[in-house]
């Protein structure tokens, strides 16, 4: 889950994990941030890329123990 605040009206709203997903999908390879209109004012607020990484989960795959023979 990801908080963003609006620069310009500060208004507040919140981005659930497949949202995020889905941005993160939708960017170039080499884009810097992901463009996002505010609902309240539709002024265009800029997200870093690193920041929608650090909103999704974390995936902890357990490591299978080896094998003693």
């Amino acid at each position: 889950m990801l908080k963003v605040t609006c620069y310009k009206c500060h208004w507040s709203w919140s981005l659930n994990n497949e949202a995020v997903r889905t941005a993160l999908e939708s960017l170039k390879p080499d884009a810097t941030h992901y463009t996002l209109e505010c609902p309240k004012c539709r002024r265009v607020n800029k997200i870093p890329v690193q920041q929608l990484k650090r909103a999704l989960p974390r995936t902890s795959s357990p490591e299978e123990p080896e094998g003693n023979e």
